[in-house]
């Protein structure tokens, strides 16, 4: 059975190399208070978390606050459990690495 990243990735939702990072992390919505959540994976240009997607919509912009670094996105899907982000800039080498080395899954 597919994980939900290879389900994505193998109907071409996903475009950017992905790495298995595990953070905790906040993502807060224009004038919703913070919801915790779970930063899965990451690439440059986009996030997969886990968390109460109850309050996000698709096309909401947030700003996801992992490991002290503050990214602004747009929520691009949702489920019961799981969000992806498309972020409103790519990450640079140097965030890329820090992400990844504090986030080891």
């Amino acid at each position: 059975m597919a994980t939900l990243a290879e389900d994505l990735a193998g109907r071409g939702l996903r475009s950017d190399d992905r790495q298995e990072v595990l953070l905790d992390a906040t993502v807060r919505a224009y004038r919703m208070p913070a919801l915790s959540a779970s930063l899965l994976d990451l690439s440059e240009g986009g996030a997969m978390c886990r968390g109460d997607t109850q309050s996000l919509h698709k096309g909401d912009e947030i700003v996801l606050d992992a490991a002290g670094k503050q990214i602004v996105a747009t929520v691009a899907w949702s489920n019961e459990s799981f969000f992806g982000l498309a972020f409103h800039r790519r990450l640079d080498t140097r965030e890329m690495s820090w992400l990844k080395r504090v986030g080891r899954a």
